[in-house]
C-alpha cells in the first residue's frame, strides 16, 4: 500500500521537473514584456544643457511619461543648472511635472540658479548639497549699447517673461507644498518676504539661498529644503526609498530609446507573403496575370527616377493597374541617389494621389532627392535602420546648381506639390518643404528639428522620432518589407512587379518609333513601284514587326487588331495604285487606317482604361492620344524626305545597285535630251519591249534606253512589245502592242 504512494511522489516530482523549463520560459516571457521601471526609483541627472537643449528637454518629459506608464516609485531630479535657458523649453518640463501624478524629489547638487531654481519647486521634497545655492531665477542684464528703443522693447520682454514665471513659481510652490513667497522672491526682486519676524528677502533684491538657509525651520517648516545630502542614493535613502535604482541623464534615455527602436525585429513572417517574383516568360506581357488582393512592390534603385521617362512609364503603369485590379498595397522598395523631378513630381501629384488603396515607402536604406518627393507622396513612411531621406534641392541635369531666378522659380514649384502631397498623406509640409530648400527651419512641438541655411536630410533616428505625439516623418522602422506589413495588418501575397526581358527592348522601340515608321513606310512605297517582292518589302515589314512587337511588350494598345488595321489600309493603298489609279477613296481611306493604327499603337493600354473608367486623375482624350499622333506624322514626314532622297541619290550608289535588277540603268543613264523645248526628248510613239512584268510599273527598253515605265492601269508580261503612249516629265506610260 505504501508502493502507490511513493509512484505518485515520484511521477508529481518528475512532472515538475519536465515542466519547470516550461514555466521558466513562460516566466521569463512575462518578464521581457513587463515593464523594466516597475516599482524602481529613476534617478535623472539634469544639467543646463539638457534645458538649453530642445531634443534633451523633450527626452525629460518623455522619461517622466514613462515613468508613470510603467509605474516607477519615485523620480528623483539630480540637477545642477545655472545660466539661461529658452523660457518655452523650462515652461514644458514644469508643465509635464506639474500635470503628473508619479512622485517626484528634487536634488540640488551644487547650483540651482536662474532655471534651476524653478526646476527645484516640482520636486514634493527637495534637498541640498550642503555647498549649494538656490535662487536667482528673474536675474537679467540689459545691454548697455543698445538704442532707447531696443532697451525698452528688451525690458518688456524681460517684465513679460517675469510675470510668467513668477506665476509659475507660486502655482508649483502650492502644488508641491512649498513657501509661495519665497518661489516668487526668486524671480522678482520687488517681492519682500517675510517669515515670521524675520527679514527673508527685502525689494529690489533676487532672493538666493545658501544650502543653510534653505534648510532652516521656522514653525516647523523649512524655507525651502528639507535637508541636505551628498548623493542622489542619500536622498532615496532619506525618503526610505528601497529598490534597485535606476540612474540615467536624457542624453542616454534618447539614445537607449533610439537604440531598442531601431532593434526591434519582426516576430513572426506575415503568413502568405513570398519575395518570390511571379513567374514571367521573356515575350510576356504587364497586363498577363492580376493584382488583385497581392501586395505589389516597385524597386526603385540607384538609377531608376534618372533614366528618363521610360522608367516612370513603368512606375506609373505598374501602379495604376495595381489599383483597377484591386491590390492590397503597393510598396516602393527604395535605394535611390534621386532622378527627375519633373517625372517625380507628375507621378507624385497626380497617379499617387488619385489611389484608393495603399501606398508605402521603405527607405531601404536610401531615398535622397526625388526619392524624397516619391515618398512623401505616398501614405506611410518606414526606415530601415541606419536609413537616411531628405536632400531634394533642384539641380540641374549635369548636377551643377541652376541660376538664380531659375532655381528659385523652380524651387518654389516643388515646394508647392511637396507640401500639397505631405498634407494630403498626413506627413508634416514643414519637414517636407525643408528637404528641397535651404530657406526653411523646422519646428515641431517647441523642438527645432532643423535650422535654416541647409537642406534638410534625416537620419532614421531623427525620421522616426515621435513629438507631440507623431513621429517627425517616418511612421516607423523595419527590416523587411513583411515586417512593414504586419505592423500594417496587411495579410497577402508580395509580388514583386520586376521589368520583363524584354521591356527594355519595348523601350527602345518606343524610343525609335519614328524611325521604325519611317523605315516602313519608304519601305512599302518602294516594294509598291518595284516588281515582285523583295528587299524594300522585307525591311517594311520587319521595321512594322518590331514596331507592334515592342509597343505590345511596352504596355500599348499595339497587338494582331491593329497590325490587321495596319495591313488593310496598305491593301487599300495597293488597290489605288494597280487596280483603281486615280480613284481617291481607296488611297484615303488606306492612308487613314494606317495612320489610325501607328497612331494607337502607341497609346497605353492602362492610360485609356483609367481614363475609359472615369478615375480622378486621368489624362485627357487629347493628352492621350497626341503623342502617339504627332509621333506617326513625324514618322511620315520623315519617309516622304527617304522616299525623295532614295529616288534622287540610291540609283547611284554601289548599295542601290543591289535593289535594282540585273537589267539595270547604266551609271549616268536617263532619258536623252534632243532639241526640243525644254531640253527634254518626247517619246510619244516611240516602240520598246518590256523587261520585267508591268504591275502596272516596271521596266522596259525603249529606242535602246531601259526605263522606269507605267501601263495604264492593265497587266502586261515581260518581254511584250509595247509603244509609248504619254511623256511627261519623268512618267512613260505605255501599252502592249501586237
Amino acid at each position: 500500500m505504501r508502493v502507490f504512494p511513493q509512484f505518485v511522489t515520484v511521477a508529481l516530482l518528475f512532472f515538475a521537473f519536465v515542466t519547470a523549463p516550461l514555466f521558466a520560459d513562460a516566466g521569463k516571457a512575462d518578464g521581457a514584456l513587463a515593464s523594466t521601471w516597475a516599482g524602481r526609483p529613476v534617478v535623472v541627472r539634469v544639467e543646463s544643457s539638457d534645458l538649453s537643449d530642445g531634443r534633451r528637454t523633450r527626452e525629460i518629459v518623455r522619461i517622466l511619461e514613462r515613468a508613470g506608464k510603467e509605474q516607477a516609485s519615485v523620480i528623483v531630479l539630480d540637477f545642477d543648472v545655472r545660466g539661461e535657458v529658452p523660457v518655452d523649453s523650462l515652461e514644458r518640463v514644469l508643465d509635464a511635472f506639474a500635470e503628473s501624478e508619479i512622485r517626484t524629489v528634487s536634488f540640488i547638487n551644487s547650483t540651482a540658479t536662474g532655471p534651476g531654481a524653478l526646476l527645484a519647486l516640482v520636486g514634493e521634497n527637495i534637498y541640498i548639497r550642503a555647498s549649494g545655492i538656490v535662487g536667482g531665477a528673474g536675474a537679467a542684464v540689459e545691454g548697455v549699447d543698445e538704442e532707447e528703443e531696443e532697451k525698452q522693447k528688451r525690458r518688456q520682454n524681460i517684465a513679460q517673461k517675469r510675470s510668467v514665471l513668477k506665476a509659475r513659481a507660486r502655482s508649483l510652490a502650492k502644488l508641491k507644498g512649498h513657501r509661495a513667497a519665497v518661489a516668487e522672491a526668486m524671480v522678482d526682486g520687488s517681492t519682500e518676504v517675510m517669515v515670521g519676524e524675520e527679514l527673508i528677502s527685502s525689494e529690489n533684491d533676487v532672493l538666493t539661498l545658501t544650502a543653510d538657509e534653505a534648510v532652516r525651520k521656522f514653525d516647523g517648516k523649512p524655507l525651502f529644503a528639507v535637508a541636505t545630502a551628498k548623493t542622489a542614493a542619500e536622498v532615496l535613502k532619506r525618503e526610505k526609498v528601497t529598490g534597485d535604482a535606476l540612474f540615467l541623464t536624457p542624453r542616454e534615455f534618447g539614445e537607449s530609446d533610439n537604440r531598442e527602436r531601431l532593434s526591434q525585429k519582426s516576430k513572426k513572417k506575415n503568413a502568405g507573403t513570398s519575395d518570390e517574383p511571379k513567374e514571367e516568360t521573356l515575350f510576356g506581357k504587364r497586363e498577363e496575370g492580376s493584382y488583385r488582393g497581392k501586395t505589389v512592390v516597385i524597386e526603385v534603385g540607384m538609377d531608376t527616377l534618372a533614366t528618363g521617362k521610360a522608367s516612370f512609364d513603368f512606375i506609373d503603369r505598374t501602379v495604376k493597374k495595381a489599383e483597377l485590379d484591386g491590390a492590397a498595397a503597393v510598396v516602393f522598395d527604395m535605394h535611390t541617389p534621386g532622378g527627375i523631378a519633373w517625372y517625380t513630381d507628375s507621378l507624385v501629384l497626380d497617379t499617387l494621389q488619385s489611389l484608393s488603396i495603399p501606398t508605402i515607402t521603405f527607405v531601404n536604406p536610401k531615398a535622397e532627392s526625388a526619392g524624397a518627393i516619391l515618398a512623401v507622396g505616398t501614405d506611410h513612411i518606414y526606415m530601415r535602420p541606419a536609413a537616411t531621406i531628405g536632400s531634394a534641392l533642384v539641380i540641374s541635369g549635369t548636377g551643377q546648381d541652376l541660376n538664380e531666378s531659375l532655381e528659385d522659380k523652380i524651387t518654389q514649384m516643388i515646394i508647392g506639390t511637396v507640401r500639397n502631397v505631405a498634407e494630403l498623406k498626413g506627413h508634416n509640409p514643414d519637414v517636407a518643404e525643408a528637404f528641397v530648400t535651404r530657406e526653411k527651419e523646422v519646428k515641431i512641438d517647441g523642438v527645432v528639428i532643423h535650422e535654416a541655411g541647409n537642406v534638410l536630410n534625416l537620419n532614421t533616428i531623427r525620421a522616426t522620432e515621435e513629438i507631440g505625439g507623431r513621429p517627425v516623418l517616418a511612421k516607423g522602422v523595419a527590416n523587411s518589407i513583411e515586417e512593414i506589413l504586419e505592423k500594417e495588418n496587411i495579410e497577402a501575397e508580395v509580388l514583386r512587379a520586376e521589368p520583363l526581358g524584354m521591356e527594355a527592348f519595348a523601350h527602345w522601340v518606343q524610343k525609335l518609333s519614328i524611325l521604325l515608321i519611317v523605315i516602313g513606310l519608304a519601305g512599302a512605297y518602294m516594294e509598291l513601284n518595284s516588281p515582285g517582292f523583295g528587299l524594300p518589302g522585307l525591311v517594311g515589314v520587319l521595321a512594322f514587326s518590331i514596331f507592334f512587337f515592342g509597343n505590345y511588350l511596352a504596355g500599348n494598345l499595339a497587338g494582331y487588331e491593329l497590325a490587321v488595321l495596319l495591313v488593310l489600309g496598305l491593301v487599300l493603298i495597293a488597290v489605288e495604285v494597280f487596280i483603281f489609279p486615280g480613284a481617291i477613296i481607296p488611297g484615303a481611306v488606306g492612308g487613314a487606317l494606317v495612320l489610325v493604327a501607328l497612331g494607337l499603337a502607341m497609346v497605353d493600354r492602362v492610360d485609356l482604361e483609367w481614363k475609359w473608367e472615369g478615375l480622378p486623375g486621368a489624362e485627357s482624350w487629347l493628352s492621350l492620344f497626341r503623342g502617339g499622333f504627332i509621333t506617326v506624322s513625324l514618322g511620315f514626314v520623315g519617309a516622304i524626305i527617304a522616299i525623295l532622297a532614295g529616288m534622287r541619290f540610291l540609283p547611284e550608289t554601289k548599295l542601290g545597285s543591289r535593289f535594282i535588277l540585273q537589267e539595270a540603268i547604266d551609271d549616268g543613264a536617263a532619258i536623252s535630251s534632243a532639241g526640243n523645248e525644254g531640253g527634254e526628248l518626247d517619246l510619244v510613239g516611240s516602240r520598246g519591249e518590256t523587261t520585267t512584268d508591268l504591275v502596272p510599273s516596271g521596266k522596259a527598253m525603249v529606242d535602246g534606253q531601259l526605263l522606269d515605265v507605267v501601263s495604264d492601269g492593265q497587266f502586261i508580261k515581260k518581254g511584250q512589245a509595247v509603244i509609248v503612249t504619254a511623256h511627261e516629265g519623268s512618267r512613260v506610260v505605255v501599252d502592249a502592242t501586237s
